[in-house]
């Protein structure tokens, strides 16, 4: 799809997967909240996370969160690991159906593990917990895509 979309920066990549994001949450009923900036269709602001959907209820303004997610391009190999896990730590003790990382670096896979260790070893997580992280492999040029839940 990046391709096809002809996008060539980080920009460009994050619009495009808080707009397709937007729609999803939509579609599914539930409020959407990102950086307006970024995502003209939320209906919020960005709180806490990069992008997160909100079911309210009668009663109170928050009642569950179905999805948040943290996006990290990073600003170079040197430094890309540090860059992602300062947002992973953030869905690491969050309460959420599914959390969302998405990321770029090379050897995802390794990356994916080192980020799914570090969610096992934090003592909030719990049975069940799930997790899409999703990153593009700098050095396969592909998106690399891992569901996972605790």
């Amino acid at each position: 799809m990046a391709k096809e979309q002809g996008w060539t920066r980080d920009s460009q990549w994050t619009d495009g997967i808080h707009k397709r994001m937007a729609e999803l949450g939509h579609g599914y009923g539930c409020q959407v909240f990102a950086s307006q900036n970024r995502c003209a269709a939320a209906d919020g602001p960005e709180w806490l996370y990069d992008h997160h959907w909100r079911i309210p209820s009668e009663e109170v303004a928050l009642a569950r969160i179905p999805l948040i997610m943290e996006i990290e391009w990073g600003f170079g190999a040197a430094t890309i690991f540090h860059k992602i896990t300062e947002d992973f730590l953030k869905l690491v003790q969050a309460r959420a159906d599914l959390r969302v990382m998405v990321f770029q670096c090379n050897e995802v896979a390794s990356v994916t593990e080192k980020l799914i260790a570090m969610a096992e070893n934090f003592e909030g997580s719990q049975q069940g917990d799930r997790w899409l992280l999703a990153g593009w492999g700098w050095d396969t040029d592909q998106m690399h895509c891992k569901l996972w839940s605790a």
